[in-house]
């Protein structure tokens, strides 16, 4: 928690039970076990629950925001997309995960920060990972548009080195623009998709394996993620079902 604090460069204090606290003090955090034996009027108490969480939410208090009401999330989709989560006109939380952390990370902002409603926006680019993030939020439950991404990406100047801030921006960007609401995406990819899935699960599994063509067309569709494929890949050479040697059957 500490730590959590110093990196997002909150002030604090910490207390003993029993050390009164500062009137300066505007939201104290501490565990359901401690809460009632805390002297402390004031509004904002924050019960911890994870240190990601807890600071976040001590924040929110502490800027006086008040309950969450609707939020919206910008993606912008590529091989690692960026997130821009986003209160009213206010960036809370920007990130940048792989494609298969996506829909968990999206789950936890929604624990985190406890909205009242949510709305996903995610760029129209980037197709294969488009449809996978997309399928895998819908199958979450969550309300998701499409966003014609086109001119949401910054010029970065030659003196900022870095791709990360671009997709960021482009995912804030992303997140202000009104799209079209999406169900279920079908795609069906080619056969230079198909391979360059192969070639990541056999760098992802350091040699040992490259899904078949069924599984990764399956990755490519958004119906498995490619550790998923991976898994059931190697299930099936144990079991006799699919090559011994690793790689794919041309014919499958």
């Amino acid at each position: 928690m500490v730590a959590e604090l110093k990196n997002r460069k909150v002030q604090f204090i910490t207390l003993q039970l029993h050390e009164a606290i500062p009137a300066s003090v505007k939201v104290v955090i501490t565990t359901a076990e401690e809460a009632d034996t805390v002297a402390w009027e004031g509004e904002h108490t924050i019960i911890y629950d994870d240190p990601i969480s807890t600071v976040s939410r001590a924040i929110h208090a502490e800027k006086g925001y008040g309950p969450v009401g609707s939020m919206i999330i910008g993606i912008d989709p590529g091989r690692r997309p960026g997130i821009a989560v986003l209160t009213g006109d206010m960036v809370v939380a920007v990130h940048q995960v792989s494609v298969t952390e996506v829909e968990p990370l999206i789950r936890k902002i929604i624990h985190d920060y406890r909205p009242t409603s949510v709305l996903i926006r995610i760029g129209h680019g980037a197709r294969l990972v488009t449809t996978q993030i997309t399928n895998s939020l819908l199958q979450a439950g969550l309300k998701v548009e499409m966003v014609d991404e086109s001119g949401t990406t910054p010029h970065i100047g030659r003196d900022v080195h870095t791709h990360t801030l671009r997709d960021i921006i482009a995912a804030i960007n992303i997140a202000r623009i009104k799209g079209v609401p999406v169900g279920k995406q079908e795609v069906e990819p080619s056969k230079g998709e198909i391979r360059v899935i192969q070639e990541a699960s056999r760098s992802m599994s350091s040699g040992r394996a490259t899904i078949p063509r069924y599984l990764a067309r399956q990755v490519a569709r958004g119906e498995l993620t490619i550790d998923e494929a991976i898994s059931m890949h190697k299930k099936n050479v144990r079991n006799d079902d699919a090559p011994k040697n690793g790689h794919e059957d041309d014919e499958q």
